[in-house]
């Protein structure tokens, strides 16, 4: 338990989607034994997914400018913050949860709400991009803090974003919990050079972008001579004799899986896409888990800024080309070591390392 001169006097409310519950479980562990009390709430887009129609689009844009309308997701959310007397909410993903924010900000202005900004920008394109910045930027006056993944993403949003008058914010590099991370003895790897890639594959899901499309990349690393590993998608399933397919896992599952390989693989498509600002700003959840391994990170020599901040500590094969990369990885002796020092660092990626910052910085806010 933290001092009482530190503690957060309040129960923290984290407002966010289902399907990223592992951020929720993060902030938890930052939290604990520094705020009064923890809570949880889907945002309006998982708590309404259900009944959902043509009108639900509409409502969305106007919902952007103006704050969530949805009358009965409201009342149980305010409900709920009335009930507890929590007096900050922190949301998450990206622009997601800005309209929920505005709304419980207008309806409770005593209310801190706070923009946890873990991928920021989402878009892909010149317009979408400026779309999203005008969003974020009309939301500023409602926000009272923005939690940061890194110093490139605050620097870029209050320079390019915002330019002046912009909410207090704080840098907090994302993490999973301890309890996530791989345990017991370092894996044994294989005699040949191999490779993990726990990004997307299917590239018939709705929500698959050209970006995802790493089969290009792909390609090069297998003809390479390199095994790689990844979930098996109509895409892929081409017959490579060095590809190998797995199954999907729950996340720890997925963590002592990742701790078998050579290194992950973290790499989009960013040429196919129009802006790769994302790329540059971002830090993915499949590196926090691939860290949570402890296994070095594969990655191209070229961009992805905020992930090589985020690593500047962490064993990295940086390559140009796959047959650089399978040069690298076909040295055993340094891949031993690489790997043995990746081991060895996960736990400075541990959530609870950041919970005196983030409490803090929330009191701040009070």
């Amino acid at each position: 338990m933290s001092d009482c001169s530190s503690l957060v006097r309040t129960i923290v409310t984290v407002l966010g989607t289902e399907t990223q519950c592992e951020h929720t479980d993060s902030l938890q562990t930052m939290l604990d034994g520094h705020v009064a009390g923890f809570g949880a709430l889907p945002d309006s887009q998982s708590a309404t997914k259900n009944r959902r129609n043509w009108r639900s689009k509409f409502s969305r844009l106007t919902d952007q400018l103006w704050g969530t309308s949805d009358p009965e997701y409201l009342k149980s959310v305010l409900s709920t913050l009335d009930e507890t007397q929590s007096k900050i909410v922190i949301g998450y993903w990206g622009t997601l949860p800005l309209p929920d924010l505005l709304a419980i900000k207008k309806a409770r202005p005593d209310v801190k709400v706070v923009l946890l900004l873990l991928c920021y920008p989402l878009a892909l394109t010149r317009g979408g991009i400026l779309r999203q910045d005008f969003y974020l930027r009309r939301a500023a006056r409602f926000l009272d803090g923005i939690l940061f993944p890194s110093d490139l993403t605050e620097e870029y949003v209050n320079g390019q974003v915002f330019r002046t008058g912009f909410p207090l914010s704080v840098v907090i590099p994302p993490c999973w919990p301890r309890s996530f991370q791989a345990t017991g003895e370092l894996h044994a790897t294989a005699a040949s050079p191999n490779l993990i890639f726990i990004g997307r594959t299917d590239m018939s899901s709705p929500t698959a972008t050209a970006a995802d499309d790493v089969r290009p990349l792909m390609n090069n690393i297998l003809d390479a001579g390199i095994d790689l590993h990844h979930v098996r998608s109509p895409e892929t399933d081409d017959g490579h004799p060095h590809r190998r397919h797995f199954s999907p896992l729950p996340m720890r599952d997925l963590i002592e899986k990742i701790g078998e390989f050579d290194a992950s693989l973290i790499a989009y498509n960013t040429q196919a896409s129009a802006r790769d600002d994302r790329f540059q700003l971002t830090i993915p959840d499949r590196l926090i888990t691939s860290v949570a391994a402890g296994v070095p990170i594969a990655i191209p020599r070229q961009g992805y800024g905020a992930i090589k901040s985020y690593l500047r500590d962490y064993p990295i094969l940086e390559f140009d080309t796959a047959d650089e990369l399978a040069q690298k990885l076909a040295d055993r002796s340094l891949v031993a070591q690489l790997r043995e020092a990746a081991w060895n660092a996960r736990p400075n990626y541990d959530a609870a390392r950041y919970g005196p910052v983030l409490a803090q910085f929330l009191n701040r806010l009070l």
